[in-house]
């Protein structure tokens, strides 16, 4: 009996091209296996009717049918193909991402090997109440703060000379500074440089320098160029005043900043003393032989009766603050110059300070007395000898929105005795002369908008001078005038970190 022979239809799909290719192979042999990579269609049939005889009709059109069927198996190959495709780009989408986590992660780990590099060599940086960077044995520390004042001032008055313009406004950046504090060798030995812009010029000018020594528990000595401690309103620093601008009453009674030693002692937990020797009022950045004294000295002491000192560090009281009720009493001498072209007068001040402060309320109160002599020099104004002069300042402030809005009104006077005169020679705000009123009165009212407390606040105010200004004070923007009713409006941002 004859062998059947197998006739195979071998389809070949081209991955690359994706067509497909056809073909017919006959064989003899049944018992050795056949297929092919993809699709092996077969028909076993007569070899004498395959061989002899012209397919029928019917089985032309079951072979056609058999065709379509492997064509659709075809075209399903393809879309699964297809799909393999996709998922072998999405593997590589994948392995793409991979690497990028892996670049993430090994520049995480070089991060976290240089720092541990600098914990190594005992090394420490951050942000805590300013810039810093010291050692793990807080043997060195330093920390920075950038200061910002800005602010927009409106002033008018009246009666003024014809050439002259009433109506005064502009920017003003009142303060830019840079403050550097920290320790060194031993965190007993302090240091402090502090750096301005000059808001005339902009040119950069020393502002404070100094280096301390904690000798004994407490007891702390400073030398090189600070404010001595005298007036609470100078004592607390300018980006913690409640009003944009301190009174133009402790401005004209302080000692402002001069070079020195000054020792404090705070060892006790309600009482503060201390105790300066130093070059005279306003003797910052001056020649040992330039200063206008020839010899200076303050002193000033505190007594807490009740909560702590560190909420008198500013004037707002926080509606956190308990019960505090802090005294204050200062009192300095100035002994004058003497020799042709720099006579100035023997100078005595006296201040005592009351502040009081609880639960978002606050209140200060201040009095000054500053008496001359001008030692019988006939070159000094003829009113300055024997001249006594008295200051008041009364302020308070309350939060209508706790920690956020802050109202606030003060009220100062100040009685001249027919005199004005500051010992800065022709620096900023003088104008030694007599006087044809002896008082001046000014009432300062606004509010604070505060959100980080001091670092970043708005404060709008006004200021009323119901009497003529004898001394331009452009810091505080208050001009010369010669008739009552001066009118001042400040608006300023500030920001500290």
């Amino acid at each position: 009996m004859p062998q059947p022979n197998l006739i195979i239809l071998v389809i070949r799909l081209d991955r690359t091209t994706g067509e497909s290719q056809y073909a017919l192979d006959e064989r003899s042999d049944m018992t050795r296996p056949y297929w092919k990579p993809l699709f092996v269609f077969s028909a076993i049939a007569a070899s004498p009717l395959l061989a002899h005889a012209e397919p029928t009709d019917a089985e032309l059109t079951a072979l056609r049918e058999q065709l379509q069927k492997q064509q659709q198996i075809i075209e399903q190959q393809q879309q699964r193909l297809a799909a393999l495709e996709q998922n072998n780009t999405d593997n590589w989408l994948s392995e793409r991402r991979y690497q990028e986590v892996q670049a993430i992660v090994r520049e995480v780990l070089a991060d976290a090997e240089t720092r541990a590099s600098l914990l190594q060599d005992g090394l420490t940086a951050g942000y805590n109440r300013g810039f810093f960077i010291g050692n793990q044995e807080n043997t060195y520390y330093l920390r920075v703060n950038p200061e910002f004042q800005f602010r927009y001032i409106y002033n008018t008055r009246d009666g003024e000379a014809p050439d002259t313009d009433e109506d005064e406004n502009g920017f003003q950046l009142r303060r830019t500074r840079l403050d550097f504090r920290g320790h060194a060798i031993t965190p007993d030995l302090t240091y402090r440089l502090r750096f301005l812009s000059d808001r005339g010029d902009g040119s950069i000018d020393l502002d404070i320098a100094y280096v301390a020594y904690n000798l004994i528990d407490g007891l702390n000595i400073k030398v090189g160029q600070f404010k001595p401690l005298f007036a609470r309103e100078e004592n607390v620093a300018a980006f913690q005043q409640i009003a944009v601008e301190r009174s133009y009453a402790a401005d004209y009674f302080t000692i402002d900043r001069s070079q020195g030693v000054e020792l404090v002692y705070s060892g006790w937990d309600n009482l503060r003393l201390s105790l300066a020797i130093h070059d005279g009022s306003y003797s910052a950045d001056s020649e040992f032989n330039a200063d206008r004294t020839n010899f200076a000295i303050a002193g000033r002491v505190e007594l807490l009766l009740a909560g702590d000192w560190k909420q008198f560090d500013d004037f707002s009281s926080w509606s956190k603050d308990k019960f505090g009720l802090l005294l204050g009493i200062a009192g300095g001498y100035e002994r004058g110059e003497e020799g042709s072209g720099t006579n100035t007068p023997d100078i005595y001040k006296f201040t005592a300070d009351v502040s009081v402060e609880v639960s978002g309320i606050n209140v200060f109160v201040a009095g000054y007395l500053q008496k001359f002599s001008d030692n019988d020099d006939p070159s000094l104004p003829s009113d300055l000898d024997d001249a006594t002069q008295f200051g008041l300042v009364a302020q308070a402030g309350v939060f209508v929105i706790p920690d956020k809005l802050e109202l606030f009104g003060r009220y100062e006077w100040i009685d001249f005795d027919g005199v004005y005169y500051r010992n800065n020679g022709a620096g900023t705000q003088s104008g030694t002369g007599n006087l044809a009123e002896d008082e001046l009165s000014l009432i300062t009212f606004g509010a604070n908008w505060y959100l980080v407390r001091h670092n970043a606040k708005f404060t709008f105010d006004v200021i009323w001078a119901l009497d003529p200004v004898p001394v331009s004070n452009s810091g505080a923007g208050l001009l010369t005038s010669v008739d009552d009713d001066q009118v001042v409006l400040r608006a300023q941002w500030q920001f500290a970190f």
